[in-house]
């Protein structure tokens, strides 16, 4: 069976298809971008055209998609005041703002699941914070996110799996967990083999 696993953004989504049971050395990563298009609208359709390229052709079409859940909560952040405007009733060292590309992560994560649910392909959304405590033991749920891609690319290179970049290494290690640990895909494999 054909796992799809993402670990999806704007600034780089990273994917990894994993052939289970199989060897995880064979899996096929990759990425893409959106963060070039203009505004979050674009954004977003430049997304949903590059994912339905992925999942589209029939011939390639995963058995099981799994990603990342977003989170519900959006953190905000103190905005770094502009030094040449302080005291001149400038930027205010108050103010707090927000990565505005984290908005849109609900937004992709919905095009993600209406693609699975078009092509009545079975998923799962996993919090990140579950897959890495599975993944790398205890204590990986709590890691760092700069951490937690460090461990991600460690994992993938004990494993001997060729992940380009730190979003293709948690995108694999993100379709192992769905291997090994999603009860949704256990019962879909066991549907499978009788």
């Amino acid at each position: 069976m054909l796992i799809l696993g993402l670990d999806q953004s704007i600034t780089r989504t990273g994917f990894a298809l994993y052939e289970y049971p199989g060897d995880e050395r064979d899996m096929r990563c990759g990425s893409f971008s959106c963060k070039d298009a203009g505004d979050p609208e674009e954004k977003c359709e430049l997304f949903a055209r590059q994912f339905k390229r992925l999942v589209g052709p029939k011939e390639r079409r995963p058995d099981f998609m799994v990603w990342e859940r977003a989170r519900r909560r959006i953190s905000a952040y103190p905005k770094k005041p502009n030094p040449d405007l302080l005291g001149l009733g400038g930027d205010d060292p108050a103010v707090w703002t927000v990565n505005a590309d984290q908005l849109l992560l609900p937004e992709i994560q919905g095009i993600i699941r209406g693609e699975a649910i078009s092509y009545r392909i079975p998923h799962e959304s996993v919090p990140p914070a579950a897959w890495r405590a599975a993944i790398y033991g205890k204590g990986g749920g709590k890691l760092s996110r700069a951490d937690a891609k460090a461990q991600a690319r460690a994992y993938c290179k004990a494993l001997g799996i060729a992940a380009g970049n730190e979003d293709e290494a948690e995108a694999a290690c993100i379709a192992r967990w769905a291997a090994t640990c999603s009860q949704k895909f256990r019962l879909l494999f066991a549907e499978a083999a009788a």
